[in-house]
């Protein structure tokens, strides 16, 4: 089903550089069917110069759609001229020149517009390329006095170049647009738009790889809850544009503190989750003392405004289920709120062994 679209929206990214390679790719053919004009008047082939007036008119009225944004319109304008041209100049030259696999290119190009089914379009696409069969079968023995048919086999060979160069362009460039969209949907359905960490749904798939590769090589792990102290005053205070702020600052302070390897992920709200990989409880505990202590010593708002984090961190056992560990590190977490914030607890010992029992 297409999608509708809002009036002041405007075409996609791959719409976008498909107009612009079809103007390309309009101007190219406007210019060789200007040349073909040329050459079937010198050769005083009256018929075939006048099918390349038309096909100049039709070239000429698509790029026009194009700047248009009627992309889809003249499209099946320039198919229409393929197949009118290429069966003209068969039946008047034979098979020898090679016209017929124009009909090759459009044939492809027809697939890119997008308003028509896919059935649709390769049904078109089917019968552009049965007509190139058909040529063969009507117009292989024909009879004519072609000025240059001696050099036949490399009128031949140009316009195989010809009908290939563009349709390898336009393909490749489609194709590099359309994997550089893909990588960006990837990114916007992994990535928290506001603090460039990982989301919450994408962060459990990374965090379950990281558990299944933890039993395999015997790595700890450990998982930590943090959470901005009285982010609700900060926000009711100082309106929610300097709390995104403050989100996105604390947000580049976690990153400069995390490896790699590790998982850092905007829980919610203003709460981060940490997976630390390969790091036992004594490493975890320096390492998120030491971005504590980054964070209450930062200058936010330009030293207006004070900042602090409370942290809860847990040693995650392999076999432990992961819920369990974020509970024990949010029960931590909640420690250091009651303890007055800005601090770091650790789950105890005996909680993690009762969670394995």
């Amino acid at each position: 089903m297409a999608t509708r679209q809002h009036y002041f929206s405007q075409p996609d990214t791959v719409e976008l550089v498909k107009n612009r390679l079809f103007k390309q790719l309009a101007y190219y053919c406007l210019a060789l069917h200007s040349l073909l004009l040329v050459f079937f008047w010198y050769c005083d082939i009256w018929v075939l110069a006048a099918v390349n007036v038309g096909s100049v008119i039709a070239w000429s009225v698509g790029i026009k759609l194009l700047y248009m944004h009627q992309t889809p319109l003249a499209l099946r304008l320039f198919c229409i001229e393929v197949t009118v041209h290429s069966v003209f100049v068969c039946a008047t030259l034979g098979m020898d020149y090679g016209f017929q696999y124009y009909l090759w290119t459009i044939a492809s190009l027809i697939l890119l517009d997008y308003q028509l089914k896919l059935k649709f379009a390769s049904a078109l696409a089917l019968l552009l390329i049965l007509t190139f069969a058909m040529l063969f079968e009507l117009f292989n023995t024909v009879q004519n006095t072609f000025l240059f048919s001696e050099f036949a086999p490399y009128i031949h060979f140009i316009n195989v170049l010809i009908c290939a160069l563009p349709n390898i362009y336009t393909i490749g460039h489609i194709r590099e647009v359309s994997f550089s969209n893909r990588y960006q949907l990837a990114q916007m359905a992994a990535i928290d738009p506001l603090t460039n960490l990982f989301n919450r749904r994408y962060a459990k798939e990374l965090i379950n790889n990281a558990q299944e590769n933890s039993i395999e090589t015997s790595q700890q792990l450990s998982v930590i809850m943090a959470d901005i102290d009285h982010f609700k005053t900060i926000n009711d205070k100082y309106g929610h544009e300097i709390g995104d702020e403050v989100l996105i600052e604390v947000a580049s302070k976690i990153q400069q503190h995390t490896l790699h390897s590790d998982i850092a992920v905007r829980w919610g709200g203003e709460e981060f989750l940490l997976v630390l990989v390969n790091c036992d409880l004594t490493t975890t505990q320096a390492r998120i003392e030491s971005l504590r202590r980054d964070i209450a010593t930062h200058a936010f708002n330009d030293q207006r405004l004070p900042v602090t984090m409370s942290f809860g961190i847990a040693q995650w056992h392999p076999a432990l289920p992961f819920r369990v560990a974020v509970k024990l590190a949010d029960d931590a977490l909640y420690m250091s709120k009651a303890r007055g914030r800005n601090r770091t607890t650790s789950a105890h010992s005996d909680a993690v062994q009762h969670s394995l029992q």
